[in-house]
């Protein structure tokens, strides 16, 4: 199931970044802005490449958030699969991305030096996450039995 749970949550992020993408043309209004001067470890590289290095960085935040939380279920630690156990390890999420990731990317802590709702947008995202994450998750469980 930590495999399972890997790849439920990488779909889940695909979907999320498939969506906040496609959101402003919608009438959400803006892009997050990129850095004025993109750096990646000292050297300086395209806004194209600090976008494809956040995409990555999204997809393996949420492989890895899925993939521990099926490790958690296996070992014991998570009694299952449930919206709200998964609705709840989603604010484990949020203020790891708004806490650690945003800030390491250039965003300020959740995201506030972007725009003042964008901590808003995180959580909402990140619940977004938990829910496409149990669905996915119950849906593999139903068309593969365990």
């Amino acid at each position: 199931m930590i495999f399972t749970a890997t790849v439920a949550g990488v779909l889940a992020g695909a979907i999320v970044l498939f969506l906040s993408h496609v959101a402003p043309l919608f009438g959400a209004g803006n892009f997050v802005k990129d850095l004025d001067n993109p750096h990646i470890f000292g050297r300086k590289v395209t806004h194209r490449e600090m976008h494809l290095l956040g995409i990555l960085t999204h997809l393996l935040v949420s492989a890895w958030f899925g993939g521990i939380y099926g490790w958690l279920v296996v070992v014991g630690i998570f009694s299952g699969y449930g919206l709200f156990l998964i609705l709840g390890w989603s604010v484990i999420l949020t203020l790891f991305v708004g806490g650690v990731i945003l800030p390491l990317d250039g965003h300020g802590l959740f995201g506030v030096r972007e725009d003042a709702w964008f901590p808003v947008d995180l959580f909402l995202a990140n619940i977004g996450w938990a829910i496409l994450f149990w669905w996915i998750l119950n849906l593999w469980r139903i068309v593969i039995p365990s």
